[in-house]
């Protein structure tokens, strides 16, 4: 099986040999940092199910955000922390791996207002998990925040509540941050640096649920009859999506979880990528509702073969003679995650590209004909690739 580890002289974000070429990175120097911020008063699963109604308490979200830096500016490239394992697990173990944006750093202001991404980690999950996309993004003159939802990381994930707090606060986490947004570009050292009518964001797999309701999807009766202790949290008749969000990418989103046959609400441009093997979020639901999302203008990939873990970052050399369990998180039992990587990087360039930065960006997967080989990629190298594109209704 595929443990996807990074060659020797490559770490996450590069691009490998023979890779698609908008995956390589960009030419900005990207700095990191991590911060948090609070939601007020909202409700808390940390009791489970235990206290109801649900307590309110106070919610920290952490963020590490990636942003453009001075070139020649002196300073060390981050190192991450990341886990393997799980805190109710009890065996939560930690490791490091190197990045190549610096540690801090005076933001580079002669660049102006810049995109934002913001992106939603899986459940269970880290902000340092999708580090790939963050830093590879950044270097493109992206600023982009990367989000640890409370409760669902590896560090304090609830023995009890657990998919509870994921499905009240996946989305209202997504939306409190583009409240930050807001309050980050007013003070503080990115002030004046994020450009607010041009923002993406990009959901895995409960990162994926969460974005689908932030663009306007309703929970579906399945989950509101099985869950109906916090149904009142869940239902919003009047949300129609947040107009803020000007694109997204739905890496195997947990559909399953949403009204998948009434996505009307999703206007904005989407990208969506699931391997044809995922028994997690299942493949077919995931392009069911691709199809029926008919006023977005939206593409799809499809890997073929592959599972559901198509765009964590590699695994780590610790992980590698751990027991399957373990390495899972990472790993898939057909493809090279490092490879897929590459790919998403591709996509995901060619996509913002069109959809923030309006440039021609679809050349690279719109008006595709079926056989001829995929533009961008080396030859042979788009084997177990699909691309579909469907224009808005």
């Amino acid at each position: 099986m595929k443990t996807s580890a990074y060659p020797n002289g490559t770490i996450v974000g590069d691009s490998l040999p023979g890779s698609p070429e908008l995956s390589a990175r960009g030419n900005v120097t990207a700095g990191c940092r991590t911060d948090s911020f609070i939601r007020p008063s909202v409700p808390s699963l940390a009791n489970g199910l235990k206290d109801l109604p649900l307590p309110l308490h106070d919610r920290v979200i952490p963020y590490t955000v990636f942003y453009p830096v001075c070139a020649d500016e002196p300073g060390e490239n981050c190192v991450y922390t990341d886990y393997m394992g799980r805190i109710d697990l009890g065996n939560l173990q930690s490791y490091t791996f190197p990045g190549r944006a610096r540690s801090g750093g005076t933001p580079d202001r002669s660049m102006g207002p810049r995109p934002v991404v913001i992106i939603s980690h899986g459940y269970p999950g880290s902000m340092m998990l999708l580090v790939n996309l963050a830093e590879n993004l950044s270097s493109k003159g992206y600023i982009v925040f990367s989000l640890s939802h409370t409760d669902n990381a590896y560090t304090d994930f609830l023995p009890e509540g657990s998919l509870e707090s994921a499905l009240i606060h996946r989305s209202l986490d997504q939306r409190a941050m583009l409240d930050e947004l807001a309050k980050l570009n007013i003070s503080g050292p990115l002030a004046g640096l994020l450009d607010l009518d041009r923002v993406a964001l990009i959901g895995f797999s409960m990162g994926g649920y969460g974005l689908l309701r932030t663009l306007g999807a309703k929970v579906s009766d399945k989950v509101l009859n099985d869950h109906d202790s916090i149904a009142s949290f869940l239902t919003e008749p009047d949300w129609h999506g947040d107009s803020r969000v000007k694109a997204a990418v739905l890496f195997a989103p947990a559909t399953f979880l949403v009204d998948a046959a009434h996505l009307e609400d999703i206007r904005v441009p989407t990208l969506w990528g699931c391997g044809t093997m995922d028994r997690v979020v299942g493949y077919d639901a995931v392009h069911a509702a691709f199809q029926t999302a008919r006023n977005s203008r939206r593409t799809m990939i499809s890997y073929i073969g592959c599972g559901h873990n198509v765009a964590n970052n590699p695994a780590p050399s610790c992980a590698l003679s751990a027991d399957w369990s373990i390495l899972k998180r990472w790993a898939d039992p057909v493809w090279d995650t490092a490879r897929l990587n590459t790919i998403n990087l591709h996509f995901i360039t060619a996509f913002l590209r069109q959809s923030l930065l309006g440039e021609n960006g679809e050349a690279y997967y719109a008006g595709l004909r079926e056989g001829e080989p995929l533009p961008g990629f080396t030859a042979d190298t788009d084997v177990g690739v699909r691309v579909e594109h469907l224009a808005e209704n």
